[in-house]
């Protein structure tokens, strides 16, 4: 019996072939099957982290800003003050 060197390159090419295709569905289907699902518990727990965070943040700037005024060197965009007392003035008007 004679191998024909070409013919089990072939055959060997196609068995690798094969095995990646499956071994890709099986990546594939594996990912498909694979869910995270949060409780509505943990998402109120985030929700109010979130806040805190927000909370803190919000502090952290008004210090910023009392320790600015009391060292003077806090300077206001009057440009933004202006457009502020506008907004207010202009609601306040709507409102009476």
């Amino acid at each position: 019996m004679k191998i024909d060197p070409a013919h089990v390159v072939k055959q060997f090419e196609a068995i690798h072939k094969k095995q990646s295709v499956n071994a890709a569905e099986k990546t594939a289907k594996a990912r498909e099957g694979d869910k995270v699902v949060f409780s509505e518990e943990l998402r109120e727990m985030q929700g109010v982290n979130n806040d805190m965070s927000a909370d803190a943040q919000r502090q952290a700037r008004l210090d910023s800003v009392k320790e600015q005024i009391a060292n003077g060197s806090y300077s206001p965009d009057s440009v933004k003050v202006a457009e502020s007392l506008l907004q207010y003035i202009a609601g306040t008007q709507n409102h009476e």
